[in-house]
């Protein structure tokens, strides 16, 4: 059993070398378990730790060039970056596996870092965008893996879906809207908060004002503010009544999926038909009882998680601890092959 961290948001930590130790004493303690992801964090993150937001990509790319290699170069070493100084880079821990410990990449549509990622081979994980656009950036790091010169598989993409199960529909519907209204991480925040000037690419803020993204999405507020900026009281059960309006939509776009086991697996089943992920992950948030939330976990564990195995298989979706992402070669015309399937798409639209 791996421990998989995505969220380690490198652009807001004063001090890289300080997170590298850190993720190799859990790699340590685990006995080489661990998956470490790294992040941009949230605009309002950079915002709760005076960091500045117009520094956000450069930050990212230098804390994860230090941190990597902290793991891989024997110290000491002095590190003299743009926003970075060390004098003496010696790192007391490091990780137990070697070089370092795979390393996973999730993100909403950011073009910048899918390629990056791809330039990396590291596996890119889609937090629960829309099945279009996430077979756009699928399509974007397959295109950039070639110009590096392999072929990108299953192994190089993950998804997250935001998934309730429960022993009938109705209560699994119940756990769906509570998400739906507390799962939110935005629904009771301002966009200038989420994306402060410079956080963003202007390619990155174009694909947002299109965003075909789910309620998690940053920005999707349902805070009202006054001529001068300041947010006004919130009336609780108008705002339900208004998130809760769409409910069916977000089920119809398969951006939530809510179920008993027999009704969830076929919808999941189309999910991987179309993006073919090596990777998937349960999103399980929100204002949800206790006792609900281990009956979701119990039935995924028992009877949708031995199924999706079985649809893997048969779909021949390969993860990245069966190959290694970016091992394969592209095919002997030059040109790769695209792993989402757009034919499945628009049968999943008619």
């Amino acid at each position: 059993m791996k421990i998989v961290l995505l969220g380690n948001p490198t652009p807001t930590v004063s001090n890289p070398l300080r997170l590298g130790e850190e993720l190799s004493m859990i790699d340590l303690i685990s006995g080489g378990r661990l998956v470490p992801g790294w992040v941009r964090g949230a605009g309002s993150e950079q915002l709760a730790n005076n960091s500045n937001p117009a520094y956000n990509r450069e930050y990212f790319d230098e804390a994860h060039d230090l941190i990597l290699k902290s793991w891989t170069t024997p110290g000491p070493f002095r590190w003299k970056g743009k926003h970075f100084h060390f004098r003496f880079v010696n790192p007391w821990v490091l990780p137990l596996q070697k070089p370092h410990p795979p390393i996973w990449i999730p993100g909403l549509v950011s073009p910048e870092t899918v390629v990056w990622a791809a330039r990396h081979r590291y596996p890119y994980v889609a937090l629960a965008t829309y099945l279009q656009p996430t077979t756009e950036l699928w399509n974007m790091y397959t295109a950039a893996a070639a110009q590096e010169g392999y072929q990108a598989g299953p192994e190089n993409f993950g998804y997250m879906q935001p998934i309730f199960v429960a022993s009938n529909q109705a209560k699994a519907e119940e756990m769906g809207m509570r998400f739906l209204f507390g799962g939110g991480f935005s629904n009771f925040a301002r966009p200038e908060w989420m994306f402060p000037s410079g956080y963003n690419s202007k390619e990155a803020t174009r694909r947002l004002a299109r965003q075909f993204a789910n309620p998690n999405q940053p920005g999707k507020t349902i805070m009202a503010a006054d001529s001068n900026g300041s947010t006004e009281a919130v009336d609780i059960q108008a705002a339900k009544k208004a998130l809760y309006a769409d409910y069916d939509q977000w089920q119809k776009n398969y951006q939530m999926i809510a179920g008993t086991p027999k009704n969830v697996i076929p919808k999941l089943r189309k999910v991987l038909e179309v993006l073919r992920p090596g990777i998937f992950s349960f999103w399980l948030d929100g204002p949800i009882p206790s006792a609900n939330r281990i009956s979701c976990l119990k039935l995924l564990a028992e009877e949708v998680v031995p199924a999706l195995r079985e649809i893997s298989r048969e779909l021949e979706l390969v993860d990245p601890f069966q190959r290694k992402p970016g091992s394969r070669s592209l095919p002997a015309s030059g040109r790769p092959e695209m792993v989402a399937r757009p034919e499945a798409l628009a049968a999943l639209s008619a």
